[in-house]
């Protein structure tokens, strides 16, 4: 008789975990486990066929693991202070003929990665007649320019300078298309992978891959 009552009173917290969930830290569940609070993860978090999100990110929750205590919170992007990648447009004008020496953005390089990912080069006004002068002893053959990114003192500088001498004909309008890539939020970053062409003409190289997350 008395594994028959405790077989009854199974079913019966069964049936009302069913119906109407599993509350932690809550009297009102309004899901099958329905968790209000932090949850602290000290191993892995397995979630089996968890399906694919199709939504917008900006107006959705993703749980997170703080690597500080383990424990499993809520991540808001659409209130998030910054994003993992942002991206802008620089437009410097009135640069001096030689170029942009060291123009400083301000962005702390602790937090970020900077690349420069491609550039549009005008005259004063917009002129698209800009051109590149050189002393007559100057090989031709030499890379026109160099744009490039690099740390100083704290913050990302960019550099953007005729190679070899050379100068603009006039003072150049830039726009530097800029991304910015938090540290905190890369899994991977590569050192230089460095590739030998041997010489070659053909464009035929080998390089090792690089680590994936």
């Amino acid at each position: 008789m008395k594994n028959i009552y405790l077989y009854i009173l199974f079913v019966s917290l069964s049936s009302l975990f069913h119906a109407q969930g599993v509350g932690i830290g809550t009297s009102n569940p309004t899901q099958t486990l329905d968790v209000v609070g932090n949850m602290k993860l000290t191993e892995n978090l397995y979630l089996e066929n968890p399906g694919e999100f199709s939504g917008n990110a900006a107006n959705s929750y993703m749980i997170v693991r703080d690597n500080s205590d383990n424990i499993l919170k809520r991540y808001v992007p659409a209130t998030a202070q910054y994003g993992a990648i942002n991206s802008t447009v620089y437009f410097i004008k009135d640069i001096s003929p030689a170029g942009l020496q060291d123009f400083d953005t301000g962005i702390p390089s602790d937090k970020y990665y900077l690349i420069i990912g491609g550039f549009i080069i005008r005259g004063v006004n917009n002129n698209s007649n800009i051109k590149i002068t050189q002393p007559e002893d100057t090989a031709k053959n030499i890379p026109l320019y160099s744009a490039r990114s690099f740390i100083k003192n704290g913050t990302w500088h960019i550099k953007f300078v005729p190679n070899n001498n050379r100068v603009f004909d006039q003072n150049p309008e830039i726009r530097l298309s800029v991304s910015m890539y938090r540290r905190d939020m890369l899994t991977t970053v590569n050192n230089v992978i460095t590739v030998n062409m041997n010489s070659v003409s053909t464009g035929i190289g080998s390089a090792p891959a690089p680590v994936m997350p």
